[in-house]
């Protein structure tokens, strides 16, 4: 696999690794009680919406200064992303179940 298709799969794997670190990280956060390892459901929710972000290319630029803006594609692109919403969700769950759990880390 060369070119394009590897930089897509790189960009997932990428993402993906770093949704299910930060969650791992507000679980070690003391100002972030509510998301713990026993919070599943609430993870996989914080996992999933993670996910909407990246596959629907929703972003946020700016500064403390200026201000920030929120990008939001147009519908169009919206219902596009629906399958990539799937694989990038997907993608965070195995990394998780497949590096974080059965490292037996929970940071």
């Amino acid at each position: 696999m060369t070119g394009e298709g590897t930089n897509e799969v790189m960009t997932h794997l990428t993402t993906g690794a770093v949704i299910v670190y930060a969650i791992e990280w507000l679980k070690a956060q003391g100002w972030c009680s509510w998301v713990t390892a026993e919070s599943g459901t609430l993870n996989r929710l914080i996992s999933a919406i993670g996910a909407a972000a990246v596959a629907f290319g929703i972003s946020a630029t700016g500064d403390a200064a200026s201000g920030w803006i929120i990008q939001i594609p147009a519908v169009t692109v919206l219902v596009a992303g629906i399958w990539e919403w799937v694989k990038q969700f997907v993608l965070q769950q195995l990394i998780f179940d497949g590096v974080v759990q059965k490292a037996g880390r929970q940071l």
